[in-house]
């Protein structure tokens, strides 16, 4: 059987609990080695070391293997596990939602998901050997949004607080969904959700207002907002028409769309 050519396969591997995705052209070999050196040797001649978990601000854990990436200048990548070459035409390939805010340059450059599971594909040039600064949360003002809506709307509980949601925005309700966390995005972006053959950012408004620290939220509402679909946390749905007076309606195509 013929191969397939380095730019159609991926290697996929993971630390600190974010599955991640390299093209076999970037990959020049991959090395099994001990400690935590800065430093390592290959064929002769020494590589420096990047730990992705620390460049991604991820919790460290043993990273027994080293991948080295072509170009110059070369690097050898510390991670911890690594899950083997996925056929690229077998699989998906998105590019990131605009609304999953990353630093500039991206350390990502799109994800890939295989076997329904998503990978972050990394954009080797741009991750360096220091932590990145993660993207800033901007915390725009709740609405009142007290009164009648027009719309016939889904209620529901997040952190104390109810929002509302027209039902003509509302694509589905998915209890525990699985998420795929996107490491150096703020605090309000929960991961992507993988849903519909689509890639969606899961945004917990709780955070965006202002809660450092919610916890909980595990229903996400899929939300069509400016045309971009969208998950929305909540701790429960209370139904159409229920809840008290005091229902937060955001502005959702102004808050999510393009």
């Amino acid at each position: 059987m013929e191969s397939l050519p380095a730019e159609r396969k991926a290697l996929l591997f993971s630390v600190g609990g974010v599955r991640l995705a390299l093209r076999l052209s970037l990959l020049r070999e991959i090395l099994a080695v001990p400690g935590d050196a800065g430093e390592i040797e290959a064929r002769g001649e020494p590589v420096p070391v990047a730990f992705v978990s620390t460049v991604l601000g991820l919790p460290a854990g043993p990273s027994p293997y080293a991948i080295l990436t072509e170009g110059a200048p070369r690097v050898a990548l510390r991670v911890e596990a690594l899950h083997g070459i996925v056929d690229l035409a077998e699989a998906e390939f998105f590019q990131l939602p605009a609304r999953t805010a990353l630093p500039q340059p991206a350390p990502f450059s799109g994800a890939v998901v295989a076997r329904g599971e998503v990978a972050l594909e990394l954009a080797v040039g741009t991750l360096g050997f220091a932590p990145l600064e993660p993207a800033e949360e901007e915390h725009p003002e709740p609405p009142a949004g007290l009164g009648a809506s027009a719309d016939r709307e889904l209620r529901f509980a997040r952190a104390g607080a109810e929002y509302a949601v027209p039902l003509s925005m509302l694509v589905q309700v998915l209890e525990d969904p699985r998420l795929a966390p996107v490491p150096l995005t703020p605090p309000s972006h929960r991961g992507l959700l993988y849903h519909g053959r689509a890639l969606h950012p899961v945004i917990d408004l709780a955070v965006l207002y202002g809660d450092p620290s919610p916890g909980g939220g595990g229903t996400v509402l899929l939300v069509d907002a400016g045309g971009a679909g969208v998950g929305v946390v909540a701790d429960r749905v209370l139904g159409v028409g229920e809840g008290g007076p005091d229902v937060i309606r955001p502005p959702w195509d102004a808050l999510f769309g393009p």
